[in-house]
Order: structure tokens, then sequence, then C-alpha cells
């Protein structure tokens, strides 16, 4: 880190968040730099590999952001055909994914490189502690409770 006085802005818990997001995208496009995905685009190719013919608007409620972030990441992934979008129920307004073939052999091929980014990222951490912090994290974040 810089030699500067941060002041205050180390003993902030929003600031150490979004820190450690930085530093966590880092680790990821060290790892998938050769994969041409983001960090957005994994995750939503994780909840769409796991939960298929997940709605636009049930990415957007895991994901915790909204309906343009979500258009916004798929658009590469559409127009590659490694996801694939459908009508619900003949409904255009609503909008369910599927990784494609082609998309579910990418997805297999990038999903345990996760892993490894994962590993840089809490290499400063023990086991315990990197479990300790996934568990405050996750309450923090309204997942768990």
């Amino acid at each position: 880190m810089p030699n500067v006085n941060y002041g205050q802005l180390n003993d902030l818990l929003g600031h150490l968040l979004r820190y450690a997001v930085n530093r966590g995208h880092g680790a990821f496009q060290e790892v998938f730099d050769q994969d041409e995905v983001t960090p957005l685009q994994f995750m939503i190719a994780e909840l769409i590999n796991e939960n298929r013919g997940i709605t636009h608007s049930e990415i957007c409620k895991a994901m915790q952001t909204s309906a343009s972030v979500v258009t916004t990441t798929l658009k590469p992934l559409l127009a590659d055909g490694r996801v694939r979008r459908r009508d619900v129920n003949g409904d255009a307004r609503k909008l369910a994914y599927e990784l494609s073939p082609s998309g579910e052999d990418w997805y297999a091929g990038i999903k345990p490189k996760i892993a490894l980014s994962e590993a840089r990222l809490a290499e400063a951490l023990t086991d315990d502690e990197r479990t300790a912090l996934i568990g405050m994290l996750k309450r923090l974040a309204g997942v768990e409770t």
C-alpha cells in the first residue's frame, strides 16, 4: 500500500470490503486472463449452470443488482452463444436462460479455476480464518442468518 495517511478509512468496514473486492477482481483477472470472462459473467454462468431456466429477475435478485447490470453482463455470453435465452410461457417480457452445449463445455473448462482465484485472494488467511470470514460475510450480505 502507498505511504498515505488513510485517516479512518482503514477502520471502516465499507472501505475495507471495497478494497478486498478490488483485490478479488485482481486475483480473478490473473487466473482467468485468457478465458474472456469477467467476475460478473462467471457469477451469472454459475447461477445459470446451477439453475437451468433461471429468469432474468431471479438472476437480479440472486446477485442483488439491477436488471441493466445483468443485461449488460449477459450480452457477450448471448452474442457468442454460450448462453441461450427463451421466453417463459410465450411471454417475451419474461426471459429464462440456460447454457448452450458449447456454453456447458466452456463453463466446465473454467469452473475449476475459481479455486485458484479464491486461494490467491485468501492467501493471507488460514483455513479457519477463511471459513470464519465467509460466515461473517454471509451474515453481512444477508444470505445466511
